[in-house]
């Protein structure tokens, strides 16, 4: 048995033109093509899709700079770029146009609410690889950023391996506090034994974690100091092999 849980992208209140019931896009949209597979397993434009599809859920169309202004992380020209492609793809579409002083600002939308990939159309050999090209991304960043403001913190780094209070062996990486507690970020991973009945509970507090930062995002994702972070909860009744 095997439980990941990742955390999507959080969808945005559009503001864009509202456009008639009769245009509103599928329910789900299944992708027939590698290029489409390809599209929707990229991070880069899961980005600017989760703008389009929250349009799309609100009735709604954006354009690019919409997604810009939204998105800080994103530039003008890339997300054109992706805008394109997807629209290319079938995957999203320019729903309607506004009219200004010189060229009209076209406003996107997606052609799905929500979309499935067969696995079949992915270059991966089996899910496990598929998993791997997908999550690894993220804990590689995970990594590179502890480490850097590790190296903020101290230039001394060390690796402390104790037993708690009640016999669990740590091991903690990078400069610790006095009471040798890790001083950038956090992240835990082990293999542990737990009962049947502790596995569910555990499923559910993680679950309930999400939702709660979900929602914690939803409300402060446009904060002026609202800053991006890698976020992760994962577990999986199985052992090191």
């Amino acid at each position: 048995m095997l439980c990941i849980f990742a955390f999507g992208l959080c969808i945005r209140h559009a503001v864009g033109v509202t456009l008639p019931a009769e245009m509103l896009p599928a329910e789900l949209m299944v992708a027939q093509t590698p290029e489409q597979a390809r599209l929707l397993l990229d991070t880069h434009y899961q980005k600017v899709l989760s703008e389009l599809i929250g349009a799309a859920l609100k009735g709604k169309a954006i354009s690019a700079s919409e997604i810009v202004r939204r998105t800080p992380e994103l530039s003008v020209k890339p997300v054109h770029h992706k805008l394109t492609r997807l629209c290319a793809a079938g995957l999203a579409s320019v729903a309607a146009e506004q009219k200004r002083g010189g060229r009209p600002i076209k406003l996107y939308w997606a052609s799905a609410k929500a979309y499935r990939v067969p696995f079949e159309l992915t270059k991966a050999e089996d899910m496990g690889a598929l998993f791997d090209e997908l999550h690894r991304p993220y804990f590689a960043a995970y990594v590179r950023h502890i480490v850097r403001r590790q190296m903020e913190l101290s230039s001394e780094q060390a690796v402390l391996i104790k037993t708690s209070a009640d016999g669990q062996l740590s091991v903690n990486y990078g400069p610790l506090s006095r009471d040798n507690r890790p001083m950038a970020g956090y992240g835990t991973i082990g293999e542990m034994r737990l009962k049947p009945d502790t596995h569910t509970e555990l499923e559910q507090r993680l679950r309930d974690l999400k939702a709660w930062v979900l929602g914690r995002e939803a409300e402060e994702m446009d904060a002026p100091d609202a800053e991006a972070c890698i976020v992760g909860l994962m577990f999986a009744v199985g052992r090191l092999e």
